[in-house]
């Protein structure tokens, strides 16, 4: 028999078998694909994430701001509109057995 090259179903790896041996005599890994990213790239695209994370962070500044304004002003007329009524004693469920 003569030597002939399998591809292992495992990782892929190139493997030459000796036929008459019965054994293997060379193992080749396959090559990584390299990624296309370079170095310019990556640094500019951490730069477009650094951006994004800091014009989220103002947004939502923004917005706690704005809200914290609403809830104050919503307290305000609900405190105008509870300094004209009497307070009452609240109904419990145990008091209407």
């Amino acid at each position: 028999m003569a030597s002939f090259t399998v591809t292992c179903p495992c990782c892929h790896a190139a493997l030459d078998i000796d036929g008459e041996r019965q054994i293997i005599t060379d193992s080749h890994q396959p090559e990584k694909a390299r990624s296309a990213t370079t170095f310019d790239d990556r640094l500019a695209a951490l730069t477009r994430e650094r951006e994004s994370a800091r014009s989220r962070l103002e947004e939502a500044f923004r917005a706690e701001r704005s809200g914290a304004a609403v809830r104050e002003e919503k307290f305000r007329k609900l405190l105008e509109g509870a300094q004209g009524e009497e307070a009452t004693r609240p109904v419990r469920d145990i008091d209407l057995d």
